[in-house]
């Protein structure tokens, strides 16, 4: 049974995107370099009803996410790096959009989740079996599923300023980081 406060998650989502239709990623290459700069569109949500604050992400957001690295792979199979970084000097990714998320049904949160996992899990494959490395710079805050996308990459660097902040804010809220911080955080250590 659904509440009118949920969003309509049935109207179809469109998997159809290409980088010069990316409305919160620029990609760009330079012979073995990729870049990625998280440019998240405020106004650019998959679903009405909600603004994409700090480089915040939904689906949509994803989508672009995994195309661009299924597109590195295949169509500059020269690319031995992949630069992660934001457009924003004061946040890299604040993680999944909470809005987003509170008004959505249980099904799309769980397929949303789903498919944010599968995508990081596309960039740590990238570097397995592609020969494709990835790198997270961090400057800003990084927060949630932002630090999980850097915790995705092989390699991160954050900027030495006290405005960059790093950190998953989800766990003081009893929620356990579902994206692979949880996972990948104790590893670094290992």
């Amino acid at each position: 049974m659904s509440t009118t406060t949920q969003s309509d998650s049935s109207a179809a989502v469109s998997f159809q995107v290409h980088p010069d239709s990316y409305k919160h990623w620029r990609l760009a290459v330079d012979g073995d370099i990729a870049r990625l700069s998280m440019d998240v569109d405020p106004d650019g949500g998959i679903r009405p009803g909600y603004e994409l604050k700090l480089n915040s992400y939904d689906l949509g957001v994803d989508i672009e996410l995994a195309d661009a690295v299924q597109r590195i792979r295949f169509e500059h199979p020269q690319v031995r790096c992949i630069v992660f970084d934001s457009v924003n000097e004061k946040v890299f990714c604040a993680g999944a959009n909470i809005t987003m998320l509170r008004s959505s049904t249980h099904n799309w949160k769980v397929n949303f989740c789903k498919f944010t996992n599968e995508t990081r899990l596309y960039l740590e494959d990238a570097s397995e079996f592609s020969g494709i490395k990835s790198l997270a710079a961090c400057a800003g805050a990084t927060a949630g599923g932002g630090y999980e996308l850097a915790l995705a990459c092989r390699y991160r660097v954050a900027l030495d300023d006290p405005k960059t902040k790093i950190g998953l804010p989800e766990i003081k809220l009893g929620i356990h980081p579902g994206w692979g911080g949880s996972v990948r955080l104790p590893k670094l250590n290992a």
